[in-house]
């Protein structure tokens, strides 16, 4: 809930700022605006990216029953590609503008964590691995355009798919395993540049924060573990406007 009260907020803001932009730089009712003069932001747009992803996640014990810890699994940045598409809106063709939209994004990847806890000789012996697979966001587009130049920031619902295990190697075991595989909704805050080199075709750079929502796993005895995990989702892409 914290979440989407700060992605709301700061969508707002953007929307805010970009307004107030709009209105300060908007011309005279009946001065005509030069051909050419403003890029023009509003239509469909598609397009593809490549980046880098991690996810970093948390297993608590709750009940202090098996490694009276927390286990953090930070994966390493891996490559991730995906596409994007949405529907953007300028304000009006003022040089400095704003502008305001709505974007789907769906980015594939194989971001792997392996590691093994404790030893044969201590309390507990644990091995844990997950894989980050998937990240879609379904985010509210609000900034500022300046020319061919457009600055924004993003909020909005993201859904992540996460595999994985975390299983105990000791004969003498409190449990066997803890399964974290989780098809997860949660929030996402993003920002990014983006530059036209034309009137269809245009290069960005953008940055998101996702927070899928903390859920318990049980244990095949069932011992309550808290999961938690946060995923940075860096890409450069190409779009192409329809209209």
């Amino acid at each position: 809930m914290k979440q989407m009260k700060l992605a709301t907020s700061i969508f707002v803001s953007a929307i805010l700022l970009s307004s107030s932009a709009a209105l300060a730089q908007a011309p005279v009712k009946n001065e005509l605006i030069p051909a050419g003069a403003s890029h023009n932001w509003t239509g469909f747009y598609a397009g593809l990216n490549v980046g880098a992803v991690n996810n970093t996640m948390n297993i608590t014990d709750v009940q202090a029953t098996s490694f009276n810890s927390t286990l953090q699994q930070v994966s390493n940045p891996l490559l991730t590609g995906g596409f994007q598409a949405g529907y953007r809106r300028q304000l009006d063709l003022a040089h400095v503008s704003g502008v305001y939209g709505l974007e789907f994004d769906a980015n594939f990847a194989n971001a792997t964590f392996n590691k093994e806890y404790g030893s044969p000789f201590a309390l507990y012996q644990l091995r844990s691995s997950n894989q980050l697979k998937t990240v879609c966001l379904l985010e509210l587009i609000g900034g500022i355009a300046a020319d061919k130049t457009l600055l924004f920031l993003a909020a909005g619902l993201s859904w992540v798919n996460i595999t994985g295990t975390t299983t105990n190697q000791d004969e003498l075991a409190f449990f066997n395993s803890i399964n974290v595989a989780k098809k997860q909704v949660g929030t996402a805050l993003g920002a990014g540049i983006e530059y036209a080199f034309n009137e269809k075709i245009s290069a960005r750079i953008k940055v998101d924060v996702v927070t899928p929502n903390t859920y318990t796993a049980h244990d095949n005895v069932g011992d309550a573990y808290q999961v938690a995990d946060n995923v940075v989702l860096g890409t450069i892409g190409i779009n192409y406007k329809f209209a």
